[in-house]
């Protein structure tokens, strides 16, 4: 807004009366903190967009990896988030502990296929070893370990082969310094190893982001004028 604000509240106050508007506002929380008092508070802020770290569709995985909330709190979150007409995103994590490929492509079925859980967009982000976490002393004493590169990218390739056509991807890894990092992915285009990957295999990707125009006329020649205009009614979260 251009004015130095004391609290939140004063900064929404400056952003409603300024010339220069704030067309979104996005909110990283957790299931257990996006509930009606918090979304009351996220409406008045002018929040428009929720993202809310999920990571794993498992009860066992949440409670082993202290996520400290259930995963019927997740799918409560979303349904009432999405009442409240924000948008949701959802950050996943594949390769968590106790958790096999064939484990990870199982979640993520479930996680686009079930109605509950149906988000209007996705984060990947594979597990990486931090020094100094809990993951790391499991790491450390041979308990963990990280999918092989090539078996990263083909998880990867299966899981955006799922994406439903109503949801966008907007991540497929976190950039955090490698020098912070012990064990995992250790590319930053993840995402384009993946989608050759998809090719090869005769995959291809149905999210947001790939099938826009822009990104169509760059790849695959389709013009703007080429379009289609195609209307899909789904089921999530309740409504």
């Amino acid at each position: 807004s251009g004015h130095a604000s004391s609290d939140v509240k004063e900064a929404v106050l400056y952003s409603e009366q300024s010339n220069q508007k704030c067309v979104g506002i996005t909110i990283e929380t957790r299931p257990d903190y996006c509930l009606r008092p918090h979304l009351s508070a996220m409406l008045q802020y002018g929040c428009t967009r929720l993202e809310i770290g999920v990571q794993s569709t498992y009860e066992d995985v949440a409670r082993d990896t202290n996520r400290g909330h259930t995963v019927r709190s997740v799918t409560e979150s979303f349904h009432l988030a999405k009442d409240c007409g924000f948008k949701v995103i959802s950050h996943m994590m594949p390769n968590l502990p106790n958790v096999t490929m064939e484990r990870d492509l199982a979640c993520f079925k479930e996680f686009f296929e079930n109605p509950d859980f149906r988000v209007d967009g996705l984060k990947l982000y594979p597990t990486l070893v931090i020094r100094g976490t809990g993951l790391y002393e499991l790491w450390k004493a041979g308990l963990y370990r990280n999918y092989d590169p090539s078996e990263l990218v083909e998880l990867i390739a299966h899981v955006l082969a799922l994406v439903p056509p109503w949801t966008r991807v907007y991540r497929v890894q976190r950039d955090i310094p490698m020098p912070l990092v012990t064990s995992g992915v250790d590319t930053g285009n993840l995402r384009e190893l993946a989608m050759a990957r998809m090719r090869e295999l005769g995959l291809k990707c149905r999210d947001v982001r790939t099938r826009e125009v822009g990104i169509q006329q760059i790849h695959s020649n389709v013009l703007p004028d080429e379009v289609e205009l195609i209307r899909r009614d789904y089921t999530a979260n309740g409504g």
